[in-house]
């Protein structure tokens, strides 16, 4: 008995470090650096995440200015697509809404599962490094 609730228990173990863990399902507030506020969708799993408005535009955060953007696809130097933020801002202080500009190009689930692809492809693929000797 002991053995088959170890046996169980190891194969439950390797079984779960399968299993990609899905993000919430639930609208989510987001907030700019200057106090606007928005609620979108967090899409994605722990490889590869995104958030979407509820007519489907991506958005991402400008790292170097802390305000969300709507997101454009770009292809990185390894030729690797990416979202990148297109520097339309998603919502200002003065506004109520969500409104996308005309020339922000929808970005479709192809390529959202491309870059799913590469971005588990690259975690796969790391190289070990051995340590520097200190002096």
């Amino acid at each position: 008995m002991k053995k088959i609730c170890l046996i169980i228990s190891i194969l439950t173990g390797f079984s779960t470090a399968l299993v990609a863990v899905p993000a919430t399902p639930f609208l989510i507030t987001f907030e700019n650096p200057d106090g606007s506020r928005f609620q979108a969708h967090l899409r994605g799993d722990e490889y590869f995440s995104w958030i979407e408005t509820g007519n489907k535009l991506i958005i991402v955060k400008n790292e170097a200015s802390g305000f969300f953007e709507f997101a454009v696809v770009k292809r990185d130097v390894e030729n690797h697509l990416k979202l990148v933020p297109s520097g339309a801002l998603v919502i200002q202080s003065d506004q109520s809404a969500l409104k996308a500009p005309a020339n922000i190009p929808k970005i479709s689930r192809e390529q959202l599962g491309e870059i799913w692809k590469s971005e588990i492809a690259e975690r796969r693929n790391f190289k070990i490094m051995p340590a520097k000797k200190s002096p």
